[in-house]
């Protein structure tokens, strides 16, 4: 099943760089955006490699509920006292071209995502939403190799909404970038599904803070299995990610205290029930079990694909 917007779990690092900032130094101002991402890491769990046929259109539907627990600092540890909570909603549309590129079919999507967030803090609560960002898909390249599948390409994502550095809760990330991400999908036999997902974001500025994000990489990664042979509509699995900072995030050119850099793992269930080959509904859950400059918590997602 493709893209996810997993983006709600970087409106949680942006609320989890806006709290250490008030723990640190009392001022919103200050705060560290590090670890911030547009890309959904965590979402292409199931399927990943796979997309509408051609001269079709399908609907996908995202919906994501975060309980950031804690928050942890540079090297991983608990800052005491902050509570996040958090539900994303996430319309895409698909389509599939009838041509294509050398043998690869070639796709195009868009998003539009929605937030609602409650920030809690020793003596503070703040809560926002609205909408956070526009995701354009132009152009994705996919083909199948024998039990593999393969696809790749590149999302562009403008921010939408508002923002303010003065604000503890904000739903908008407020800056623009580039992301481009490769799937693999191992399909043995009808009853196996292994997929991986790789991607890197490149991000613009914070014009409100000035702050710049360092490109960040995930692995994505999701394997199940048809437990019922006289029933191939369920498949159960294991699913998560984990994701990287490559570079140390800056402000005003300088580099921030500690780098900045999120470091993330997270790993748990997932069962997708399918209603035919392009129609399923996927349910699943993320411990996350390491983190660094980040909330750490539980995520619960559910997802659904249907053409149209």
């Amino acid at each position: 099943m493709r893209t996810f917007t997993q983006r709600l779990q970087s409106r949680t690092l942006l609320l989890a760089a806006t709290v250490l900032g008030l723990a640190l130094s009392g001022s919103p101002a200050n705060a560290a955006e590090g670890g911030l991402s547009n890309f959904p890491y965590g979402a292409q769990t199931s399927y990943a490699a796979f997309v509408p046929a051609p001269g079709t259109t399908s609907f996908f539907g995202y919906a994501l509920y975060i309980d950031g627990k804690s928050l942890r600092d540079n090297d991983g540890d608990k800052i005491p006292g902050v509570s996040i909570e958090a539900v994303a909603l996430a319309p895409r549309l698909v389509h599939t071209w009838n041509s294509t590129f050398h043998g690869w079919k070639m796709t195009s999507g868009a998003v539009i995502e929605g937030l609602y967030v409650k920030v809690e803090v020793p003596g503070l609560e703040d809560k926002d939403t609205g909408p956070t960002l526009l995701g354009f898909e132009p152009l994705y390249l996919s083909k199948t190799f024998g039990a593999f599948t393969f696809f790749h390409g590149s999302l562009i994502y403008l921010p939408i909404g508002s923002a303010d550095k003065n604000q503890l809760a904000n739903s908008n990330l407020n800056y623009k970038s580039l992301a481009y991400q490769g799937s693999m999908s191992w399909n043995p036999n009808a009853r196996v599904d292994v997929s991986l997902n790789a991607a890197i974001e490149f991000k613009d500025d914070n014009e409100e803070t000035e702050y710049q994000s360092g490109p960040q990489a995930s692995l994505t990664f999701g394997a199940g299995y048809k437990p019922f042979a006289s029933n191939l509509s369920w498949d159960l699995g294991i699913s998560g990610f984990y994701t990287d900072g490559l570079a140390d995030d800056k402000i005003d050119g300088e580099k921030v205290p500690g780098g900045g850099r999120t470091k993330k793992f997270g790993i748990g269930p997932k069962i997708v029930y399918l209603f035919s080959p392009g129609a399923a509904i996927v349910a699943q859950y993320h411990r996350e079990m390491e983190t660094e400059n980040a909330a750490q918590g539980d995520l619960f997602w559910l997802e659904c694909v249907f053409p149209l």
